[in-house]
């Protein structure tokens, strides 16, 4: 039903979202008379274009057709999609994964800058990007030339790994010299896109696809950015939706960080490593552990991973994300999923070295 309404023409998913949210629901607005929904949506036309659309089977054969090649489509109402890109203003009703659907289910920081990075640029962007993803932090970027390639490609050498985001349709070779990284991407990490198979990249696609970047992340690192860089709207966006919004200092000569600059003259937070990034967003990697005291039990809501998880932790003082995989016998970006529930439920704490431990 909603693969339908994301290939429908003439009801964008702007104009259905508030819809559906007051409804609660795909059932419960198709329950509506059709009057009372083209009230709704200020048209007749849209109003009949939705009932139709709900009534034809188009969009679920095309995601067979889609998922033949290896790809999946995940909608806005299935349990795979991300809980913040649900929360920005214009989240997508569909969008199109090649790879691991685990990397959504961890604590994302978006790494992005300028295609034409210079040498300080991407060396900063690997240092952050590996230091992120070495805590289980993953990295979104937009798949780029420049700052993103290099972000991509040390996000990999951590668990945390990689989210790329394009501006083009999955099976779509761009950047051209960026075949191999997509390749490795798909094999271990996570590739996504808004747009359908086949789409090529255009101008006006790249600003979708930032606003996809900013809802993913709870928080962006602008490494460097001209004046009239991408890399600037996806921070704006960021800002609007309520993320943290960081900048990377550069030269003052350099024309590649004059849009750095102006984001920290605005107000950005300034990010001289990713020391500062998880002051602001991960207080708790890095601090000092809690006093020993009796570990509370685990609340209902937690999933069965994490109480396994923290049924081994009380056997240990300390151990590291990559043991317990082995312990376990559990993936791990599953492991590190597990882990940030339990630290968000108080029950666990890390540090920067990646050891964890129960809270006592």
């Amino acid at each position: 039903m909603a693969l339908s309404w994301a290939r429908g023409r003439g009801v964008t998913p702007q104009r259905l979202w508030p819809v559906l949210r007051e409804a609660g629901g795909p059932e419960a607005l198709l329950a509506w008379p059709e009057e009372e929904l083209a009230r709704r949506l200020d048209s007749a036309d849209r109003a009949r274009a939705v009932i139709r659309s709900a009534q034809d089977d188009a969009g679920e054969r095309w995601a067979a057709e889609i998922e033949r090649t290896g790809a999946r489509v995940i909608t806005a109402f299935e349990p795979e999609y991300p809980p913040l890109l649900a929360e920005i203003s214009d989240p997508p009703f569909a969008f199109f994964a090649a790879g691991n659907l685990d990397r959504l289910r961890l604590p994302a920081v978006a790494v992005v800058g300028s295609r034409e990075a210079t040498r300080y640029g991407r060396d900063v962007a690997a240092a952050l990007a590996r230091d992120l993803s070495s805590v289980g932090v993953c990295v979104v970027s937009g798949f780029a030339r420049g700052v993103d390639a290099a972000a991509h490609e040390a996000a990999l050498e951590g668990p945390g790994g990689t989210i790329a985001v394009l501006g083009c349709g999955l099976d779509v070779d761009y950047p051209r010299e960026h075949t191999r990284l997509k390749q490795e991407l798909i094999a271990r990490q996570l590739v996504l896109s808004e747009f359908p198979p086949g789409t090529e990249p255009q101008a006006g696609n790249f600003p979708v696809r930032n606003r996809v970047i900013a809802g993913l992340a709870t928080g962006v690192v602008v490494v460097e950015a001209s004046r009239r860089s991408g890399s600037l709207i996806t921070a704006r966006l960021a800002n609007d939706f309520g993320r943290d919004v960081f900048a990377v200092p550069g030269s003052i000569f350099s024309a590649t960080s004059q849009g750095a600059h102006e984001l920290l003259r605005e107000g950005a937070i300034l990010c001289r490593g990713a020391e500062d990034v998880f002051a602001e967003l991960f207080p708790s990697i890095g601090g000092a552990r809690a006093a020993p005291s009796p570990p509370a039990a685990p609340p209902a809501e937690i999933s069965t991973t994490a109480r396994r998880l923290f049924a081994l932790l009380q056997n240990v003082e300390s151990t590291t994300p990559e043991e317990l995989s082995r312990e376990a016998d559990l993936p791990a970006a599953s492991v590190l999923a597990a882990l940030f529930e339990l630290e968000e439920a108080g029950l666990a704490s890390g540090d920067e070295t990646g050891w964890f431990g129960v809270r006592r």
